[in-house]
């Protein structure tokens, strides 16, 4: 669950919206956490990837080394900003997908590329992304894996991915290696966080620690995971299935520690989270959060109090992202606007079943679900499809999307 950037935000935030088909109906789905509390040693968390199956090991590399990384290109010196939102810089745009599929632009959106880490598609695979990708200021994370053993891959530019060694993983000084299925991975300014059964924490996105990060109780579910760097803030959707420690639904919960503690605000609509792990997103403007998937909610007060929003249109919203400082929303194939995020006015039609999107400076661009069609848009009212490099075979799941600025842009 990664991280969209808008430099007029200077917010890293996540747009996955994770189609996953018959998943997450019982406690022994990957999202599942263990909230009882973080020791000193391995944060972990409890839950497996809810199938006895297990797909064949793929990689995109042969290497037999366990410490050696099996993804491609290993990735330069990082040229990406650092310290906040940059002053000068390119977006560049990532899409993630299933298989280990990432496609990258360099130009605003116009153009893409992609690389591919395995053949094996499906929800419950090694390559599953539903772990998402997020942006910080040393570069891209991305997380794969319902299913062992997972796969955390690391990118300073965006283009060269490399999959992140056994020993970037340490415990108490020791190799660990990366453990099975990545749940949600955030930027929340301070460092990059990942949730497999351990819960990691990194402050370059290269080498990782257990981390002290607790989810509130009754959290048997991450539905979906939210970083946002420039208003300190944290935010979670979460799910209670067993009721124990909470109601059972749908909730909640934000944090202004790093995700130590956590508030969780009266007047949330459980319906607004309701299939937010599939669809939907949460962001963040200043003081106002904005969930919405099968409902609309928001809250003015960084999620002390929420309330419902009446929406503009009907049915199912696929995305949210932030562009200038607005909240902007993709249904089916349109584009809606607000300024407050409750009063909504359709911008533009695309012509094109959208899944994902994302803005910064001024650039727009979105992606459709099967991830064979891309567009783009320099104020998001007039789009136009984007070139690929490859011949779209439509099997493709698209689960997250994320843009950041960088100084050099792809370096490229």
């Amino acid at each position: 669950m990664g991280t969209k950037t808008g430099i007029g935000t200077g917010v890293w935030v996540a747009a996955a919206a994770l189609w996953l088909s018959g998943c997450g109906d019982d406690g022994s789905d990957p999202e599942a956490a263990d909230t009882t509390g973080a020791s000193s040693g391995a944060s972990e968390a409890t839950g497996s990837p809810g199938t006895s199956e297990e797909p064949p090991a793929t990689s995109a590399a042969t290497d037999s080394d366990p410490d050696d990384s099996t993804g491609t290109t290993a990735p330069p010196d990082d040229d990406s900003s650092s310290g906040g939102p940059p002053v000068e810089g390119e977006p560049v745009f990532v899409a993630l997908g299933d298989a280990g599929w990432i496609a990258t632009s360099c130009d605003r959106g116009a153009s893409w590329t992609h690389l591919q880490m395995s053949d094996v598609l499906g929800d419950h695979t090694e390559w599953t992304a539903f772990g998402g990708v997020t942006g910080g200021p040393d570069g891209f994370v991305a997380g794969f894996g319902w299913g062992a053993p997972g796969h955390l891959l690391f990118s300073a530019n965006g283009i060269d991915w490399s999959e992140l060694p056994a020993r970037a993983f340490q415990i108490d000084g020791m190799t660990a290696g990366y453990d099975s299925w990545t749940a949600a991975v955030a930027h929340t300014g301070t460092q990059y966080l990942a949730f497999a059964s351990t819960r990691w924490g990194s402050t370059d996105g290269q080498s990782w620690t257990p981390s002290n990060v607790e989810l509130p109780p009754g959290s048997d579910q991450i539905r979906q995971l939210r970083g946002f760097p420039a208003e300190g803030m944290l935010v979670a959707a979460l799910e209670s299935q067993s009721g124990n420690g909470h109601p059972v639904g749908n909730f909640i919960a934000v944090s202004e520690d790093d995700g130590v503690t956590w508030t969780e605000g009266p007047g949330y609509d459980p319906a607004c989270g309701n299939g937010v792990q599939h669809y939907g997103d949460i962001e963040m403007s200043g003081d106002t959060i904005v969930v919405s998937a099968s409902a609309t909610c928001r809250s003015t007060d960084r999620g002390q109090s929420w309330g419902s929003v009446s929406t503009a249109w009907e049915g199912d919203t696929q995305d949210l992202f932030i562009a200038d400082g607005t909240f902007w929303a993709l249904v089916g194939s349109r584009v809606y606007e607000s300024a407050d995020g409750e009063s909504w006015t359709e911008v533009a039609d695309t012509g094109v079943d959208l899944k994902s999107g994302a803005s910064a400076d001024g650039a727009f661009a979105a992606v459709s679900g099967s991830g064979d069609q891309f567009v783009y848009s320099s104020d998001g009212a007039s789009w136009s499809p984007a070139s690929l490099d490859w011949t779209p075979d439509g099997q493709t799941w698209v689960r997250d999307f994320t843009v950041q600025m960088q100084l050099g842009g792809c370096g490229t």
